[in-house]
């Protein structure tokens, strides 16, 4: 097996059996709720649970910052000393700097060691999507692949992942600049739920339905209507920041015949925009 070190960043929320399983590193997003006096790093010094209570309390908008350059230079730095390799996988640049963070600490840590390489990888994904991904490098680490032929193939179907996903509450969307203030009071009035596509590293707006049950139901159909044919080169599984009902969505998707694996939490990074009672649905294609 080729030696060296798989590190992602936070975002990917990764549970702690696989990160051990994997031999994954992370490096953490750092977390405010306070306006930036003072920060916590995602999953060292708030875990999930703690950070979805202290989000539902009423007006509570919290923010999350990108790790710098010298958090991955600090991550990076240990394994290049022993000789290791390091392949790094970062959340989609179109949500966070991290990547390009990551990327300019290669560059600088290079210079001090010119014989090894390091892989910093545009996921373009994020949870658990990010998540598989960085457990496929595992995978085929394990199966004695070198560092170039993973980087190869996980390139060669990274872009074909997405989330079919509902939030229960425009408020969040609306604080981060996603929706309107207009369009986010009327969405309340009206109980409006959006159904967003998260697809090419970016959040796509598809439809708007009148009522949460109605729109988890579509947001199943659509998932449903998307694997037709070719549920065999995908797998598939249920996302929640703590949604009240994500049991009802993973019941009604196994009604339709979809192949749920098991239920995922959503992490900080992306329940911040989103906020607590997200719901959604995962598609990860197959590796190769």
């Amino acid at each position: 097996m080729e030696n060296f070190k798989i590190i992602s960043d936070s975002s990917c929320d990764l549970p702690e059996d696989l990160l051990k399983q994997y031999d994954i590193d992370l490096v953490p997003f750092k977390i405010t709720f306070d306006g930036g006096a003072s920060y916590l790093l995602d999953g060292v010094d708030i875990t999930i649970e703690e950070f979805y209570d202290r989000m539902s309390a009423k007006g509570v908008f919290p923010k999350t910052s990108l790790p710098g350059v010298a958090d991955y230079a600090d991550a990076f730095k240990p394994y290049l000393t022993e000789g290791r390799d390091i392949f790094c996988v970062c959340l989609t640049s179109e949500f966070s700097g991290s990547y390009q963070s990551a990327v300019n600490a290669a560059a600088m840590l290079l210079d001090e060691f010119p014989d090894r390489k390091i892989k910093v990888l545009d996921s373009r994904l994020v949870t658990l999507l990010q998540g598989l991904l960085v457990t496929d490098i595992g995978e085929y680490r394990a199966e004695g692949k070198t560092i170039e032929e993973i980087w190869d193939l996980v390139n060669s179907y990274k872009n074909e992942n997405y989330v079919y996903l509902t939030v229960d509450t425009l408020e969040y969307l609306q604080k981060g600049g996603r929706v309107g203030k207009a369009s986010a009071l009327a969405g309340g009035l009206l109980n409006i739920k959006p159904i967003i596509v998260f697809k090419d590293g970016a959040l796509n707006p598809h439809s708007k339905i009148r009522g949460r049950k109605k729109a988890i139901v579509e947001v199943v159909d659509l998932v449903a209507a998307f694997l037709k044919g070719k549920e065999s080169e995908y797998r598939t599984w249920v996302l929640s920041s703590r949604a009240s009902d994500v049991d009802e969505m993973a019941t009604y998707a196994k009604e339709k015949g979809l192949d749920i694996i098991g239920i995922s939490k959503i992490g900080s990074t992306v329940t911040v925009h989103g906020g607590p009672g997200l719901v959604g649905i995962a598609i990860m294609k197959n590796r190769p």
